[in-house]
């Protein structure tokens, strides 16, 4: 049996029993709740390897690695402002387990009030990073599996929507984040299988060393992507991940505060590991291949020299590390639909069984979306930078600036919905005239700005039966 067939057969093998997986451990809740934010019921192990699982998808498999192949230490660089924006949750955290809240606009609603336009902004700007990693990891998977198989880009993009809409359709968060602790374990496993291999294939780590040359090996290599670039990691990275609604989710999913704090803390030092394997990966793929055309073909150079056994396992933990997050970006995208769109403009009261059977039928619909978008513009890291940099600007400020000013009259509807609309137009039009200084630096300022000056104008004063800001107690 050759390579390739075996590949397909095995990862098929691997996806029934993972979809089988997903409905069995479904059973153990399907109400709204359940499929929403996992019944509040997760225990730590879970909540770190789901964190984990979710954040290493196709950017840890595709684009970091090119990223090490391009930069050596510099995919560690990019890994810094992630797992920053992990830890700095841990300031909202106490805060966040105190209210029932099931997605990031239930916070944006608790700080200004449950405006319908505001709550409408922001739940289509909290959208854009859980859809941008879907788009994401479809890409990824279509890149890494035609150079495994010769099968069809398009076709093996298709398919792998299919089964992830398979694996999230019974129990949403519930069967995700389970099944999440699983594909984690075998992640860490197979990560350091692969990054020793690499290693060993390459010469060891003198021979690679010598290869990518101290611009990248050496201290250099953490500032080798530029200050311009670096700079635009910092301002859309880790504000990027302080508004990404998965991290929130499964703040909300934990059982405990313990957990929660815990859960961060471990989630941010795998993040930072999965960096440096990602730079150990890409610099043993230059010193293999040093002149490849894309540098998101790294992770393919290593591929193709491995065993027989090796590389159908790789094979293994590519397809479930991407369909980790393929399944939590669709229930996130589909929980801000149901939860902040439906639900808020629906004038009678929703059935949890209405919202379950809406849940499912709207995950069809987000993967039918996501694939056709994937197919038009095949960049994983493009999509992955994107996607963060126009969440930082829409939501950074009106959420965390917000909480900082809860408390006073300076919060209101008008407020929030300034920073969204002044942020995005503001990075928009810099992007689109491409500026010297990175367009985030503009979305950024452009909203704290408007929120300001907003808030200084309108001076809110709450109406009658809307949520009064400056009664919210420290937490």
């Amino acid at each position: 049996m050759n390579e390739p067939v075996l590949i397909i057969l095995v990862n098929s093998l691997a996806l029934v029993l993972t979809v089988c997986f997903s409905l069995w451990i479904s059973r153990r809740t399907r109400t709204a709740e359940g499929w929403s934010v996992g019944g509040r019921s997760l225990p730590l192990a879970v909540v770190v390897l789901t964190q984990f699982a979710t954040a290493s998808g196709g950017g840890m498999l595709v684009a970091q690695v090119g990223l090490g192949y391009q930069f050596g230490w510099g995919a560690v660089t990019y890994g810094v402002f992630t797992a920053g924006g992990v830890l700095a949750l841990l300031f909202l955290a106490r805060w966040l387990r105190r209210h029932d809240f099931v997605s990031l606009p239930d916070i944006i609603k608790k700080i200004y009030g449950g405006h319908r336009v505001l709550m409408t902004v922001v739940t289509l700007m909290t959208m854009v990073v859980p859809f941008g990693w879907l788009c994401t990891q479809l890409v990824a998977f279509a890149n890494l599996f035609h150079q495994l198989t010769g099968v069809n880009s398009t076709a093996l993009t298709v398919a792998f929507a299919i089964v992830g809409l398979l694996f999230v359709l019974p129990g949403g968060m519930t069967s995700v984040a389970w099944s999440d602790a699983v594909f984690g374990a075998f992640m860490l496993i197979m990560a350091f299988v692969v990054g020793f291999y690499a290693l060993h294939a390459a010469g060891g780590w003198p021979e690679v060393a010598a290869a990518a040359t101290p611009a990248r090996a050496g201290w250099e290599g953490f500032v080798a992507p530029g200050l311009l670039t670096i700079g635009l990691w910092a301002m859309s990275l880790t504000p990027g991940t302080m508004t990404n609604q998965m991290y929130f989710q499964r703040i909300y999913a934990a059982n405990t505060l313990r957990t929660v704090v815990v859960s961060l803390i471990g989630t941010a030092a795998l993040l930072l590991g999965t960096k440096v394997y990602a730079s150990v990966l890409g610099m043993s793929a230059f010193a293999l291949n040093p002149r490849l055309g894309n540098p998101e073909d790294a992770a393919g150079t290593i591929i193709a020299g491995m065993p027989l056994i090796l590389s159908v396992a790789y094979s293994a933990f590519i397809c479930q590390t991407l369909l980790s997050t393929v399944t939590s970006a669709v229930q996130s995208v589909v929980v801000n639909i149901t939860q902040d769109i439906y639900k808020n403009y629906t004038a009678r009261d929703v059935t949890s069984r209405e919202i379950l059977r809406l849940s499912r039928i709207l995950s069809a619909v987000v993967l039918a979306a996501a694939l056709v978008l994937s197919l038009a513009f095949p960049s994983a890291l493009d999509w992955i930078v994107s996607s963060y940099a126009y969440s930082a600007v829409g939501l950074f400020f009106p959420v965390f600036l917000g909480f900082a000013l809860r408390r006073t009259d300076l919060v209101g509807p008008y407020t929030g919905i300034a920073g969204v609309v002044a942020g995005v137009l503001a990075a928009g039009i810099a992007h689109a005239l491409d500026t010297g200084v990175p367009y985030v630096a503009y979305g950024l300022a452009a909203s704290a700005a408007a929120m300001l000056i907003t808030g200084r104008l309108t001076r809110s004063r709450p109406r009658p039966g809307e949520h009064a800001p400056q009664a919210e107690t420290a937490g």
